[in-house]
């Protein structure tokens, strides 16, 4: 079946008159939590190691084996984020790595295979519990699939990947509930908004949730833009600073 597809000036048009409304809760919400959490969780050098060390696909993979979530993280997450005065929290479906936090059809490289937990699920499950808006972390860089790198030169394998980003995404926006933020993150090996497909994609994936937000890193402004480790209000645009606890690593890093 083939899918819909929609010009820019339509697509902009649609999603700037509706902006104002989907962002009322963000504009008032001024703090929210990020959530950086995946194998590279119990790895101790930050969420990049297995590029910056030189890990092998086979190699990396033993940390999936050793995968254990504590019962009860995501509670304890979600509370800490209330307790703090967050308004919202989001967590790394997916980071760079390629493993799926959750029960994925796509993906099989993914936790409930791997440990049997869906940890979106109790994620979700958790920020509903503390009157949290949810937020879902979503790379468009990986790592671990065979096009993940082939898409920036070979068109089947672009055509594959895009049509596996998408897959994936749609499993997160359909399976969950309402979802509030749909936060993407690193658009490499492609450097342009048409070589991710971002604008049909995201207007096919508003579709399953009208009322998300969603970040500039697909290569489009779309709603707020998302500075680094930095505080830089955009003249005319929403925005949110992303600041670590620690100026060096966005997950886990042993000191």
């Amino acid at each position: 079946m083939e899918k819909e597809l929609i010009c820019r000036a339509q697509y902009e048009k649609e999603t700037a008159d509706a902006r104002e409304r989907r962002l009322k809760w963000f504009k008032e919400a001024r703090f929210g939590m990020f959530i950086h959490y995946s194998l590279f969780s119990q790895h101790g050098t930050g969420e990049w190691c297995m590029s910056q060390q030189n890990y092998t696909k086979e190699e990396y993979e033993q940390y999936a084996k050793t995968f254990a979530p504590k019962e009860g993280c995501a509670d304890e997450w979600c509370r800490l984020a209330k307790e703090m005065g967050a308004k919202y929290a989001v967590l790394t479906t997916r980071h760079h790595e390629g493993f799926s936090l959750w029960k994925s059809e796509v993906n099989p490289y993914n936790a409930y295979n791997y440990c049997g937990r869906d940890i979106v699920r109790v994620f979700v499950d958790a920020c509903h519990k503390y009157d949290l808006k949810v937020g879902f972390y979503s790379s468009l860089m990986d790592w671990h699939h065979p096009d993940g790198w082939r898409c920036a030169f070979d068109p089947e394998a672009r055509r594959r990947f895009l049509d596996y980003i998408e897959a994936l995404n749609v499993e997160l926006l359909s399976n969950y509930g309402k979802i509030d933020i749909l936060w993407y993150d690193m658009p490499f090996p492609m450097n342009s908004s048409e070589g991710w497909d971002s604008i049909n994609r995201n207007n096919r994936l508003r579709k399953l949730q009208p009322d998300m937000l969603i970040n500039n890193r697909s290569k489009l402004q779309e709603d707020f833009l998302t500075p680094e480790e930095s505080i830089s209000p955009a003249d005319g645009a929403y925005w949110e600073a992303c600041m670590t606890f620690n100026r060096i690593s966005w997950g886990y890093l042993d000191t």
